[in-house]
């Protein structure tokens, strides 16, 4: 044997016993590592039910690693839920978590964390059937030491293993916040039946009936009538655009505001003037507006005041004749100030006055829209009270064909002058 071929022997020997010293100090490491970190996992809950069940777990990962600080990080809706909250305070931070793939780990330099000092941080992806939903990050102040091969095992293997309970915490944080949103849309539910009126005026010589049906939970219409100073009967319906809560609370504070101008005394048209005023700013941020009908009827002498604002026509019968009185102006929340015309006629006995919402004549037949003619034709010829006009109404469109649950909120309200 040569003396070359003898030193490369003698090469290969103090190579692999470097590499088992190396071993053995990994082995060790790695056991001192999980000696950390068995108590952690103990410690830590077996099921996650809120985010907050997270921290434990993350706190296992950095004791187990030795590392300053660490965060968790679930992608939600595109933008990242940060798990603590303070953990880093620069936006463009989250811009390098976008880099993340399935199964590397990603080393960031020079990110300043909460206390302003640069840190080195460590990331590895959380995979839930092979897609990446989320991150976990440890992080040392710059230049401490750096992060080793087994401090990279480490975070892998304990993000493999706490992927599913994170993912859980999320999902059950998720399904409180929807059981806390259902529990909110009931309280709107109640506050919105609650402010329409349980009964109508019992006047000798008027007339009074409704219908309110929202198509779900909480919806956008609602009606009310108050008996002014003067021994006038004023009242009104309303429909905010759209559906769910928002619709509810814009109608539920509409109606209060009609409500209290009516108090006042005002007639239609200032009524609905002055709540344009006060609500156009606010309906102009939320991006909503609503449309509005107000009438005001003298029961002595029949004579009648009526404005629209947006609103569907209104159906009128005086004799045998009907005649639509149509909206004067936009919606509330569309202009700053509005002017509604002032509809005026004195009713004689047997004439009748129609509102509705817009969830009756947008009702779609196999010949299109229902339409103000469907209401219409749905009222019979000799029908001179309003509660059997408005009967015929509602179930001329409970028999339509293919008609189901209602796609929007119905509302209808008559008066009749007797």
């Amino acid at each position: 044997m040569t003396d070359r071929t003898l030193d490369e022997v003698f090469a290969y020997k103090k190579r692999i016993a470097e590499l088992e010293s190396e071993l053995d100090e990994m082995t060790i490491a790695l056991a001192q590592a999980w000696d950390q970190l068995v108590p952690f996992l103990q410690a830590a809950p077996t099921q996650a039910t809120s985010t907050l069940d997270i921290v434990p777990v993350l706190e296992s990962i950095i004791a187990a690693i030795d590392a300053r600080m660490g965060g968790v990080y679930l992608k939600h809706d595109d933008e990242w839920l940060t798990i603590p909250l303070d953990v880093v305070n620069v936006r463009d931070f989250y811009k390098h978590l976008d880099r993340l793939e399935s199964g590397q780990i990603i080393h960031m330099h020079n990110i300043p964390a909460w206390h302003g000092r640069p840190t080195h941080w460590m990331f590895m992806p959380i995979l839930i059937n092979g897609k990446v939903v989320g991150a976990i990050g440890v992080g040392l102040e710059e230049g401490e030491r750096e992060f080793t091969a087994l401090d990279a095992r480490v975070l892998t293997r304990m993000t493999e293993r706490a992927a599913s309970q994170i993912v859980a915490a999320n999902l059950a944080e998720s399904q409180a916040r929807e059981a806390q949103l259902a529990r909110e849309v009931q309280i709107a539910s109640l506050i919105q039946r609650s402010i329409q009126p349980l009964t109508v005026p019992r006047l000798p010589t008027i007339e009074m009936t409704a219908h309110w049906m929202p198509a779900s939970t909480v919806g956008g219409d609602a009606w009310g009538w108050v008996l002014q100073p003067s021994g006038q009967l004023a009242c009104f319906i309303l429909d905010v655009a759209g559906k769910g809560l928002p619709a509810a609370l814009g109608a539920v504070s509409l109606h209060t505001a009609l409500k209290m101008t009516l108090h006042l005394g005002l007639n239609p048209v200032d009524a609905l003037a002055t709540v344009n005023n006060e609500v156009y700013e606010a309906y102009t941020n939320a991006g909503l507006l609503a449309t509005a009908t107000v009438i005001r009827i003298d029961p002595n002498s029949g004579e009648v005041e009526h404005a629209n604002a947006g609103h569907t026509p209104t159906l009128l019968r005086t004799g045998n004749k009907w005649s639509l009185w149509n909206a004067s102006t936009p919606p509330l929340g569309v202009l700053p100030d509005i002017s509604p015309q002032c509809d005026y006629r004195i009713l004689q006995s047997g004439d009748l006055l129609i509102c509705y919402s817009d969830g009756f004549s947008e009702i779609e037949t196999p010949q299109g829209l229902w339409g103000t003619q469907g209401l219409l034709h749905a009222i019979p010829d000799h029908a001179t009270s309003v509660e059997f006009a408005v009967q015929n109404i509602i179930a001329a469109v409970e028999n339509l064909p293919n008609y189901g649950a209602a796609a929007d909120d119905q509302t209808i309200m008559g008066l009749s002058f007797l």
